[in-house]
């Protein structure tokens, strides 16, 4: 396997990993979250089931993307 695909597929792992951390970690906190950000959450969870189930096939801009607005709505749980 040649040093890019396996730097790129190191990475995409990694971005996997921090996903899911997040993920636990927001799911812990909505308990005591408004009704905006549990909706938010709603709408959000769905995506991040399908791409772990299709972790093969997910990109790692997608996953960039899902790590982004897990990040965004932690910090909104945060100031709630």
């Amino acid at each position: 396997m040649s040093e890019p695909i396996k730097e790129t597929r190191q990475d995409l792992k990694s971005l996997q990993q921090d996903v899911r951390a997040l993920r636990d970690e927001v799911k812990l906190k909505l308990h005591l979250a408004g009704m905006d950000i549990k909706s938010e959450w709603e709408k959000l969870e769905p995506q991040l089931d399908r791409a772990a189930s299709s972790a093969s096939i997910v990109t790692s801009e997608v996953m960039a993307d899902l790590k982004k607005r897990l990040v965004e709505l932690r910090k909104r749980i945060e100031l709630h």
